[in-house]
């Protein structure tokens, strides 16, 4: 008699010994690991895949690779759930079985696992690969359309499934019960997309498939990684920490006076449990009361991070490892509960005690997608109420505490805890959110808004912070009134950007019209020279922070500083010269890949960020870095000159790439450079770029022609590769040289 996988590993279990904390025997994982990596050598990385929790007592790793600290994060898992199989992939592509290298045989092998058996009945819905599937043996293989429900999904002993849009909980609890039962899933999707694919809802929360098939302790995540990458290797051999629940077991038992776990182990551990902490919703229980169980026995004091004293991965692995799992259970915790942490004092700041708590409108702009500020903030520990209109709940909303939104696990040292803020989804007329660490509360506007009508939203309980919005407010109201706020972080705002700094560093500025005035004008600039003044639909956002997660300082959204550069980011003279990184960072959110190729990423933004110089300072746009002085300039000449290599050098070295931009610049003035950036727009020009190649022969095309110039020789000379039909194209002009070349 065939025994179905769990009863299967029950049986095992009973020979082999099962673990303490009720886990799989590691013989078993191995062996269960090794069916389906059989004949697997290696599998190309396809797309941008996430990892994929785990935790459960029947769940495992299948194809994994390191992290920047050398942490596993799996990329695919299975687990086994009542009778049936689950085989979840961290991105809908692997589901194809056709991108080369073994990931053929691996589909083979995971259709097989999942089904129990040989050849077992192959369903697909939204995966195109039929064919695929019935050349590899599974003749009774069919793609269906309709809802997953159990009349349809008894058809199959597999169903493989892009579950990317498959969201509606009930077609998640039929696909689940229908597993306990037997049935066997092979899943993916592009978990870090989600947000974006469902109009700004939370993965967690909103996709009703993934929530559905957790109790088999796997889940897809929000995270990205595997960022350079280029394939997986099939390894029986996995830590057996990558499960969550494992490592909790072994700090629970290292708290009550067991084993502690080597270092390479808790990095491992903390590793797992963060990823599976990460995508829990706040509904369920059961892995976040095991963690605080497990950190709660160890015994020692919350540790509160300063940039005096930081945590280090040397010094303080076990109190590292304490916060990292406080900060990740307090994400989790319902909205409305959360106790103030020790931490929060340190960093954002302790507000005032007795400060008034307020009820205020706020308008909402929902043409304006991100953040919008409501000059409000919300104490640590102390629940805030946001009233939404009806019409609107579910519609991907959210109230969020706190703008410092960078994570810091992956650093090495900690100058303020992991993980500060807080973002609750508004899926009702009324909702109550609270913050561990406090901080400035905004409404946050989904990327898609199902309505462009204006709304108020209401809150209650929060203090006043101070916000300054240019053509909203004046230099007298600011000085007199906004300025004194009691909250200890404040913002400076226009329609082009918005600087959030600490209060008592907002409290210096006197002349906030004037400064913001500027601000305005610097994105502006840029908007204007890179041709995307028409694709602003927010201002661009710059926060400071104790601590950021890269870099000394770095784009998106928002754009990170650290602290002592605030004052600089809000003093109008001195933001004169340098200003560099600002307008650096602001550049980097202003790149495109039609312009920006292989070893131009740290230079293209720079040009982007000199024309500030010229077009909003209206100075000698050389004089922001010393990098590019002119002795510097002469030097990087000197280097190419000298270079076995040119191409490896100019891609090497982003100020020697930038002489060569600066020397077009000088040549043929900044009116060149921005009908080159405009010329992406303009059909004449040729289709767009998909490549480096094409954008490299697309550099010398355009600007040849923008020019009317032959660029030939001169890319020639600093090394830039480009094909001969390009050189071809511009062979008519007259051949251009900077003198000092």
């Amino acid at each position: 008699m065939k025994l179905l996988l769990p009863q299967y590993f029950l049986a095992v279990a009973c020979l082999l010994g099962a673990t303490a904390s009720g886990q799989m025997p590691p013989e078993l994982v191995k062996a269960e690991r090794a069916k389906i990596l059989e004949g697997v050598g290696s599998v190309p990385k396809t797309g941008a895949p996430g990892p994929i929790a785990i935790w459960g007592t029947m769940a495992f790793p299948i194809l994994s690779a390191p992290d920047r600290q050398g942490a596993e994060l799996a990329v695919a898992a299975a687990a086994g759930y009542g009778k049936g199989r689950v085989i979840l992939f961290g991105h809908n592509s692997y589901l194809t079985g056709s991108e080369g290298g073994d990931h053929a045989k691996l589909m083979e092998n995971c259709v097989k696992w999942a089904g129990g058996k040989a050849s077992p009945r192959v369903g697909l819905k939204q995966v195109n690969a039929v064919n695929f599937y019935k050349e590899h043996g599974f003749n009774s293989t069919k793609a269906f359309t309709g809802p997953l429900e159990k009349k349809t999904l008894n058809d199959f002993d597999v169903i493989i499934i892009n579950i990317q849009a498959v969201t509606d909980p009930a077609e998640g609890e039929a696909l689940a019960a229908w597993v306990k039962e037997g049935g066997g899933v092979v899943a993916g999707m592009t978990g870090w997309a989600f947000e974006q694919t469902s109009g700004g809802k939370n993965l967690a929360v909103a996709h009703g498939v993934n929530r559905a098939l957790m109790p088999a302790g796997i889940a897809i995540t929000d995270m990205s990684a595997f960022d350079q990458l280029p394939s997986f290797q099939g390894r029986a051999d996995l830590p057996a920490m990558m499960n969550a629940s494992v490592a909790i077991a072994a700090i629970k038992k290292q708290g009550g006076g067991g084993t502690a776990p080597s270092a390479e182990e808790l990095k491992q551990g903390m590793s797992a449990i963060q990823v599976a902490l990460a995508s829990q919703p706040p509904d369920r229980n059961n892995l976040r009361d095991a963690v605080v169980a497990a950190i709660g026995g160890m015994g020692s004091a919350t540790p509160v991070p300063t940039k005096a004293e930081p945590l280090t991965e040397v010094k303080n692995p076990a109190d590292r490892l304490r916060l990292g799992m406080e900060t990740r259970v307090l994400r989790l915790a319902p909205g409305s509960a959360a106790a103030a942490h020790p931490a929060h004092a340190a960093f954002p700041g302790k507000a005032p005690a007795d400060a008034a708590r307020i009820t205020q409108e706020v308008k909402v702009n929902p043409g304006i997608p991100g953040w919008t500020s409501t000059g409000l903030y919300a104490v640590a520990g102390e629940p805030i109420t946001v009233t939404l209109p009806a019409n609107l709940t579910g519609k991907g909303y959210a109230v969020r505490i706190g703008c410092h939104s960078d994570t810091l696990y992956h650093l090495d040292s900690w100058s303020r805890a992991p993980d500060i803020t807080k973002s609750v989804a508004l899926e009702s007329v009324e909702t109550k959110a609270a913050s561990a660490f406090g901080g400035l509360i905004y409404i946050e506007v989904p990327g898609r808004a199902s309505s462009d009508a204006p709304f108020s939203a209401g809150i209650k309980g929060g203090i006043a912070a101070p916000l300054f919005v240019l053509g909203q407010d004046d230099d007298a109201k600011w000085n007199n009134e906004i300025k004194s706020r009691p909250a200890p972080w404040a913002e400076l705002a226009c329609d082009k950007v918005i600087l959030s700094v600490p209060s008592e560093v907002a409290r210096t500025v006197k002349n906030p019209t004037e400064l913001m005035a500027f601000w305005k004008r610097v994105v502006e600039a840029q908007d204007d020279v890179s041709n995307q003044t028409a694709e602003r639909k927010r201002p661009e956002r710059m926060v400071a922070d104790v601590q950021i997660s890269a870099g000394f300082m770095h784009s998106g959204y928002p754009i990170m500083i650290h602290v002592p550069e605030a004052m600089e980011m809000v003093t109008y003279g001195r933001i004169k010269f340098p200003g560099w990184g600002f307008y650096h960072e602001i550049g980097h959110n202003h790149q495109r890949d039609t312009f920006t190729f292989a070893g131009t990423g740290e230079v293209t933004n720079n040009v982007i960020g000199m024309y500030c110089y010229h077009a909003v300072l209206q100075k000698d746009w050389l004089i922001g870095h010393p990098a590019i002085s002119e002795e510097s300039r002469k030097k990087n000449v000197q280097k190419i000159k000298a270079a076995s290599d040119k191409w490896a050098a100019w891609k090497a070295d982003p100020f020697l790439a930038l002489t060569t931009y600066i020397q077009l610049v000088q040549g043929f003035g900044w009116d060149s450079w921005k009908k080159y950036l405009h010329s992406f727009a303009d059909s004449s020009y040729g289709p767009t770029p998909k490549n480096d190649d094409e954008r490299r022969d697309q550099f010398l095309v355009r600007y040849s022609k923008i020019v009317n110039k032959n660029l030939g020789p001169f890319f020639d000379a600093w090394g830039i590769p480009v094909s001969s039909s390009a050189k071809a194209e511009v062979s008519k002009f007259e051949a251009w040289m900077p003198k000092e070349m």
